[in-house]
């Protein structure tokens, strides 16, 4: 199969680093003097939705756009927005102790409908195709139940079709779909935290490419965390087997990702969603 950029963005590449824009303490002198409560409210989502809508755009601008004009079309995978997942898990916390595995995962995958409906609408306004996907519409099928489920295969006809259109698939990550056998229906299901990370790596492989991009808040795989130690060197190419041994395991991509891209040998690029010229981490799993 041709050249196609398996690229997934996550949480924070999606959301931006400020969650209300640049100049967000002088938001908050603002709502200081605010009397009304629903003014308040009202006045933190607008400015939160222009960040995002700002965000969206230099995602666009920065990394799809380019390919676009190229002629290439990209299969993207997103996150939900950043903390949109926290705020739904403590919702059906407050809701029940025991929420139904059902409409939990449905609960759940809410967050990254939004975010994938919201990139395909900002990719279609700067005038590339572009269609968002549900897991079940790009064809990922699970197995193991509604939460937590692993994934069985892709069916990647409609994936490819679009491709071949010219239109960019969005691709909602963390979610498939599977045959309930009580009730003999199509069930959503979750791929568990940080599953957009294995959305891209099966897409990637089942569109037969030797790799795919993961873009987030970090720039690479260093060999120890730059947070704690100042002296951490960024590595530009690390096995995966190394990524096992580091104690402990580093959170630049979800661990059992990381396994299935070894089993298909899909190789893992970890490159920062805020500084497009930067190379970034070639993880080795072939």
């Amino acid at each position: 199969m041709a050249d196609i950029p398996v690229m997934k963005f996550g949480g924070t590449s999606m959301q931006g680093k400020h969650r209300f824009g640049p100049d967000e303490d002088r938001l908050l002198e603002d709502l200081r003097r605010m009397d009304e409560v629903n003014e308040i409210y009202r006045t933190l989502a607008q400015r939160r939705n222009s960040a995002r809508a700002r965000r969206l755009a230099q995602v666009a601008r920065d990394f799809i756009l380019p390919l676009h004009r190229e002629g290439v079309v990209p299969v993207i995978v997103v996150s939900a927005f950043d903390w949109a997942t926290d705020k739904l898990d403590q919702l059906a916390a407050a809701i029940t102790s025991e929420p139904s595995r059902r409409e939990y995962a449905r609960l759940l995958m809410s967050g990254e409908l939004r975010a994938n409906s919201a990139l395909a609408m900002t990719l279609e306004e700067k005038g590339c195709p572009a269609r968002s996907l549900t897991g079940r519409e790009a064809g990922i099928v699970t197995r193991g139940g509604a939460v937590g489920a692993q994934i069985d295969h892709v069916e990647n006809t409609h994936v490819a079709e679009l491709i071949d259109k010219g239109i960019v698939p969005v691709v909602a990550g963390f979610q498939g779909y599977y045959r309930d056998e009580a009730s003999g229906r199509d069930e959503v299901s979750i791929l568990g935290r940080g599953g957009s990370n294995l959305t891209a790596v099966a897409l990637a492989d089942a569109l037969e490419q030797d790799s795919c991009i993961m873009f987030s808040d970090v720039d690479g795989v260093y060999d120890c965390d730059p947070h704690l130690h100042g002296d951490a060197c960024k590595l530009s190419k690390v096995t995966a087997q190394e990524l096992f041994e580091m104690d402990p395991f580093p959170q630049v991509i979800q661990r059992e990702a990381l396994e299935y891209a070894c089993r298909c040998q899909i190789n893992v690029w970890i490159r920062s969603a805020f500084e497009s010229e930067t190379e970034g981490t070639l993880v080795l799993c072939r």
